[in-house]
């Protein structure tokens, strides 16, 4: 941590204080903190008693600490920004809090996904915006985690996008436009952006500018009739689910189209969409509904083959331009 009250209550910021004197004491639970200068982390508070902090942790690493000084500083090139700010009616310290309503979370290591919900919920039931940013641990891979599902965002521009931190290279990474194979591996778009190159608020903007027009090339697909054969071979409990839909219509999923491509963004299972009761995922960081993005794409899906991926907002107006050249409004016939 490196914020501290002095024995007058006063805030101190190690990075904006040239000289500092103890005692010092926790801003949430008011014990004493000591001021501990290493080799490898920069200087930071640390509590004295091993109790526990409900609103800190002490195992801040390296990277977090390291982290959270860049993006302290590259905010307050152009914005108000508090570091560690806690919020005493939520018992909750943000690592960054930017012009009053901008929750920045710096997360390097897993956390639960209670905790996970209850923090995210906890910042928007205060008014604020919650951003997570990952650490190195949690960059995305060959496989969305059920914890990296809940750390996605969604706009029109971009579909669904995560944000990484590159402590090392000094880099902001945008991965957006994000979709899945039937398998649960993503391909998505990269962008990377220098620490202090331009306005780093700026930047979180990046997935609601529009006009970019993003597309992303469609991997070949092979042999996927065999790997769902050999799902339901070995019983495994998401496809015989999958194929009890099916055997309800009379129909077997092996049966299906296995030369398309089967893309789809999280939360969207091609096979079993147009079933009544088809259930859909939700995620922590998304507050709006997706149905239209689905829908959109589901019909585009059925009608061709998809040789590239799109943002919502492509799959939305060609929607809207298959109902005008159908005669179709409003879900009425012209």
């Amino acid at each position: 941590m490196l914020i501290a009250l002095d024995k007058d209550g006063k805030t101190i910021n190690l990075l904006d204080s040239t000289s500092i004197n103890g005692p010092f004491y926790c801003p949430a639970c008011k014990t004493p903190l000591r001021l501990k200068k290493g080799k490898i982390k920069i200087p930071h508070f640390a509590h004295v008693s091993l109790q526990n902090c409900d609103s800190w942790s002490e195992n801040e690493s390296a990277q977090h600490l390291g982290l959270k000084l860049s993006l302290y500083q590259w905010f307050k090139e152009k914005e108000k920004v508090e570091l560690e700010k806690y919020v005493p009616e939520i018992k909750q310290t943000a690592d960054l809090l930017v012009n009053d309503k901008l929750a920045i979370e710096i997360q390097c290591s897993p956390l639960s996904l209670q905790r996970l919900e209850e923090r995210t919920v906890s910042y928007k039931e205060m008014g604020y915006y919650v951003l997570w940013l990952q650490g190195r641990d949690l960059w995305l891979k060959n496989t969305l985690s059920p914890l990296q599902k809940n750390l996605l965002y969604y706009s029109a521009e971009r579909g669904f996008y995560f944000w990484e931190l590159d402590w090392k290279r000094k880099k902001l990474r945008l991965k957006s436009l994000i979709y899945q194979d039937l398998k649960g591996r993503p391909i998505y778009l990269t962008e990377e952006f220098d620490f202090f190159q331009e306005s780093l608020l700026d930047l979180l903007r990046q997935p609601f500018r529009k006009g970019k027009n993003l597309s992303l090339d469609v991997p070949k697909q092979e042999e996927l009739q065999l790997f769902v054969q050999k799902q339901l071979y070995y019983q495994v409990p998401k496809w015989l689910k999958v194929q009890e839909k099916y055997y309800e219509q009379g129909r077997n999923v092996l049966d299906l189209n296995w030369k398309k491509s089967y893309w789809s963004p999280p939360g969207l299972n091609l096979l079993t969409f147009d079933f009544a009761d088809d259930t859909r995922e939700s995620f922590f960081q998304v507050d709006i509904s997706l149905e239209k993005y689905y829908h959109s794409l589901y019909e585009s899906f059925q009608l061709q083959e998809h040789e590239t991926l799109h943002t919502p907002s492509f799959y939305a107006i060609i929607k809207d331009k298959n109902k005008v050249e159908n005669g179709e409004w409003n879900g009425k016939k012209t």
